[in-house]
């Protein structure tokens, strides 16, 4: 009898736990990029040493029951920050401060987490205007009170959002909002007498005297049924700056009639304005665009139509260009508010780079074409593309130069949340950085023109969603930012579809074992597919996409899966099971099968079917899984020898040349650093070379760097044929028990010409195509086959002979017979 569904619940929370306290926050990170829900449990299970899950956990706190298990006050703040950030279910908010105020004094002596957290607390006392215990907080931790200019303090008593009585009065609460100019030798703001918003009614002194009238910069901005207030605020900050040879460009992105008004006030304000008015609504960087090609000035840059400019901004930016002529362009930091000049916000500092003021020479921006025809997020791309093209970054200027209005209604606001942005953000992110990082700065890709097919994909979501549905034979769901032999497997399973007239997409979902603490592009060549048209991106809230069969390439990535449900519905979802749920032990737990299929039945709409990688596989799932939902036979391997032929006449070195592939998980590596010290030497009698990140041998060795004689080549750098024709021999040990996963790395290496030396527990697999050795034995196989070349020669044909007989076209033809089964089963429940 196997353990209890507790019991295991509780060693695959555990395995979660401790694999994440490798990477710092990354954990904390990678929850609230894929908005994981589910995420939260391992979190709950540090906080209560393993006693309580996040919902049990939740409950016990917020009915004020007494939580039996010693809390551990690092895991509990952690978990309070995701859930505060996340805020995706009633109660989390409460349940967040709650959750502070039990870890915070146990956190002094951990500096950064303490101020982080006391940070996050400070906010969310302000949001639920619980201003009695945020006065008594801020008193209690002077230091809150002068952190970046004392904004928490001078918001949290502002006499816009609290009563007189409790406020401080305006002029003390403008004292304390000028520091931030004061510091930075600034003018400083000054509030007109008027009924309007905070935010319009913002001025400085007016500056006097003779400024310099050359050179001239274009300050273009767009609109679009603009609001009146706000644009003139705007229109009139650009106008008062104190470097005065400026025309202001307005290109209005066909507003409706009735905002005809509001643009002949626009006009009449200075004779440097001009309102160019646009017949088609084409999105405010394709008017960009118009404004980039009717300029006068040297320099160029950007104005939103209800951010307020600092009067110093251009001149700040103009001065620092002049005397850097190596420097394509500039841009200045926002100050981030409400309009009631607020700058608290959950989870955000406020102080951030501002995109639209990007300040360019005029002969780069047309240079390079202007902006992508994006209806979001194109300025950071420009921005990127400007300093690939020039081979020189953007500078950043670190004065408070501009204010960014921040509405709770905007279009950007939906895409974002501390630690979250909308996954069409990142499709694009991805793209676009993937192509700034290949493509050489005096390379004609990085001149985007009018015509011909963009350079990289844009999202629909940042276009125009097709008008008919797009049908797609099969979408791979798996995370595509990893990099490993199972992106190396999907990739030539997706080529060998696609060449087939298979359509083909793919779906990104975040994977536990593959933390990060910032965002990662896409796996490279699946980038290239997305960016030439061959595959097609799937996003979850795109409901445009007919889908005949749904792979989900990972199991272990429904294990904790994104809140909420796909928008589009696919015929049929079938999970590949590559590796088993457990190892050998019982004691390390991958994933559980149960939990999977009802999490995929939740997102996806339906129960999936399981393809198990083998026998071993097939086992665990049927002691999980219904009969019926685990599939006959095995999911075939894509592979085709012929790839991987390299000449090989010779020993590539006076050395033993010794290769394997990084991993991308810890049991791919023995975890027994002396045995890793005997099968890939670290004492210079072998050359060893890794393919991929080497992160985890590092962590097996216990080192911050590799052994000196040891090199990693990464993924995309070097061709994976060209990697293993530099290699004599190729070993692989990984832990006990995680045998499945590793067949086709190994079958490459065999195609390839290297001799294959493998555990015991390979042999059944593999037969006379390998060596087989226990740890210790790996040096002298080495050293024999080393020495003699002709049974070096030998085994290298017997590996070669086995390969080509797993070259075949079973793949193709399994999945081709899922999409007809698939569309069958739809026209019978038409029918």
């Amino acid at each position: 009898m196997g353990p209890s569904p507790e019991a295991q619940r509780g060693r695959l929370l555990e395995f979660y736990l401790r694999h994440g306290e490798s990477y710092g926050r990354a954990l904390e990170r990678t929850a609230l990029r894929s908005e994981s829900v589910h995420m939260r449990d391992i979190l709950a299970y540090g906080a209560t040493q393993g006693g309580l899950n996040s919902e049990q956990l939740a409950k016990s706190l917020l009915q004020e029951t007494d939580v039996s298990q010693t809390l551990d006050p690092g895991w509990l703040g952690t978990l309070a920050s995701v859930v505060a950030l996340q805020n995706l279910q009633d109660g989390d908010t409460e349940f967040a401060i709650l959750a502070l105020e039990k870890s915070l004094p146990q956190l002094k002596s951990s500096p950064s987490e303490y101020n982080r957290l006391n940070k996050l607390y400070t906010e969310l006392l302000f949001e639920e205007q619980r201003f009695a215990e945020l006065d008594q907080h801020l008193d209690k931790h002077p230091w809150l009170s002068h952190y970046f200019y004392g904004y928490l303090a001078t918001d949290g008593r502002s006499p816009f959002i609290r009563s007189r009585r409790d406020a401080h009065p305006l002029q003390r609460w403008q004292w304390g909002f000028n520091l931030q100019f004061r510091a930075n030798n600034l003018a400083s703001i000054t509030l007109r007498q008027g009924s309007e918003v905070p935010f319009n009614r913002m001025e400085t002194p007016t500056f006097s005297g003779p400024r310099t009238q050359e050179p001239l910069v274009t300050v273009i901005m767009t609109t679009f049924n603009p609001t009146r207030e706000d644009v003139l605020q705007s229109a009139r900050s650009i106008l008062s700056q104190s470097w005065q040879a400026i025309e202001l460009l307005i290109v209005d992105d066909a507003s409706s009639a009735e905002y005809a008004p509001i643009l002949n006030e626009l006009a009449a304000l200075d004779s440097r304005v001009e309102v160019i008015r646009l017949g088609t609504n084409g999105g405010t960087y394709v008017a960009r665009n118009v404004g980039i090609e009717r300029a006068a000035g040297e320099f160029i840059t950007g104005q939103d139509a209800d951010d307020w400019s600092h009067p110093q901004r251009i001149e700040t930016q103009v001065n620092h260009l002049l005397r850097n002529s190596a420097c394509p362009g500039n841009q200045v930091y926002t100050v981030n508010m409400t309009e009631d000049l607020v700058r608290i916000r959950r989870g955000y500092h406020p102080f951030i780079p501002s995109a639209p003021t990007l300040m360019v020479r005029t002969g780069i921006l047309r240079e390079v074409g202007g902006y992508l025809p994006a209806r979001k997020a194109a300025d950071n791309e420009l921005r990127g593309r400007v300093a690939a093209y020039a081979g020189f970054p953007i500078h950043h200027i670190k004065d408070p130069l501009i204010f960014m209005r921040i509405l709770p209604d905007s279009l950007s606001r939906a895409d974002f949340r501390a630690g979250w942005q909308h996954p069409a953000r990142r499709s694009f992110w991805s793209a676009y950085k993937t192509w700034h990082t290949e493509a050489p700065k005096d390379d004609l890709r990085l001149r985007h023109g009018p015509q011909g097919r963009l350079p990289v994909h844009i999202p629909p979501r940042f276009t125009e969603a097709p008008k008919e549905p797009q049908r797609l034979d099969i979408v791979f769901a798996a995370d595509w930012c990893a990099t490993g032999q199972r992106q190396a497997q999907m990739f030539e399973e997706i080529t060998q579809l696609t060449e087939t007239g298979k359509s083909v997409g793919v779906l990104h979902l975040e994977n536990a074992l593959h933390l990060s603490r910032t965002t990662r592009t896409y796996y490279e060549p699946i980038q290239a597919l997305i960016s030439s048209g061959s595959v097609t991106e799937v996003l979850a809230d795109e409901q445009f996409h007919d889908v005949e069969v749904l792979v989900v390439r990972a199991p272990e990535v429904l294990q904790f899966m994104p809140t909420g449900n796909t928008a589009f519905s696919a015929n049929r979802i079938t999970i590949i099971a590559d590796k088993p749920p457990t190892d050998q032990s019982g004691e390390r737990v991958l994933y559980i099968p149960e939990d999977c299929s009802a999490h995929a039945e939740v997102f996806f709409g339906q129960r999936p079917t399981w393809v198990p990688a083998g026998e071993t596989i097939r086992k665990q799932l049927l002691g999980h899984l219904p009969e019926g939902q685990v599939m006959d036979g095995d999911y075939p391997l894509a592979f085709d020898a012929g790839r991987w032929k390299v000449r090989r006449d010779r020993l590539r070195n006076t050395r033993p040349v010794i290769g394997r592939w990084s991993g991308d998980v810890p049991s791919a590596w023995t975890s027994d650093a002396e045995e890793i010290s005997q099968i890939w030497p670290t004492d210079g009698s072998a050359d060893v070379r890794l393919y991929g990140q080497p992160d985890t041998a590092l962590q097996a060795l216990g080192l911050k760097r590799l052994p000196a004689t040891w090199v990693a080549f990464d993924e995309g750098h070097i061709t994976r044929r060209t990697y293993y024709g530099s290699l004599d021999f190729f070993v692989y040990f990984p832990q006990p028990g995680h045998r499945e996963g590793h067949e086709m790395a190994i079958l490459e290496a065999m195609a390839a010409g290297c001799v294959v030396i493998l555990p015991p527990e390979f042999g059944p697999s593999f037969g006379v195509a390998a060596i087989y050795a226990e740890a210790s034995q790996v040096p002298a196989q080495i050293e024999r086959y080393a020495g003699d070349w002709e049974l070096f020669r030998h085994q290298s044909a017997q590996g070669i002979y086995y390969a080509r007989t797993r070259s075949d076209t079973d793949f193709v033809h399994t999945m081709t017979q899922l999409v007809q089964d698939s569309h069958h089963t739809q026209e019978a429940a038409a029918r």
